[in-house]
């Protein structure tokens, strides 16, 4: 068997970890503080104590975190939070796709009204968008890995569509 092209992006789905909301509706730095460390500023991402946090919108951040630390950490979100915010569990309400390879950037345009070839979305950056209709997050993993959150409804259908687009990719030399 051999090995797809360098260039020619894979997609497949993420193994499931636990998601969490977390909105503030009092003070930031105060939450901050509670929490021990700040928190991703708008349109960026970073990874915490085998936790990932991304900037969602204004006030509003998504945790992730491994499935058998989903209890112990919506605890220590909602104890941090206080009066200040609340904790969402929300792990089934999205499913993780990870594009890997050098032409991930290439195929989140296709279908999409996103500029993913500005040089400025690397690793850490964190953007919302449609994409084949659909609302999209997307979390700039690595210089060679995107991974996009989707309703779990669409899940199947893009990774479908993403895979023949990274097929027809590299049949035209990408």
């Amino acid at each position: 068997m051999t090995e797809p092209p360098q260039d020619r992006p894979s997609v497949r789905r993420a193994a499931p970890e636990a998601l969490i909301f977390i909105e503030i509706w009092g003070d930031q730095t105060v939450v901050e503080r509670r929490l021990t460390r700040a928190l991703p500023q708008p349109c960026r991402s970073a990874g915490v104590d085998n936790m990932r946090l991304l900037w969602w919108e204004p006030s509003t951040w998504l945790v992730r975190a491994a499935m058998e630390c989903r209890d112990v950490a919506l605890q220590r979100l909602t104890d941090a939070l206080g009066d200040d915010g609340a904790a969402i569990e929300a792990t089934g309400g999205f499913v993780r796709l990870l594009a890997e390879g050098t032409g991930w950037r290439e195929l989140m345009m296709i279908g999409g009204c996103f500029d993913a070839g500005s040089p400025s979305f690397g690793p850490g950056s964190v953007a919302g968008t449609l994409i084949h209709h659909t609302p999209v997050h997307l979390d700039v993993v690595s210089e060679t890995a995107v991974e996009a959150y989707v309703a779990p409804s669409y899940a199947e259908h893009l990774s479908s569509a993403w895979s023949a687009a990274a097929a027809r990719l590299a049949g035209a030399g990408a």
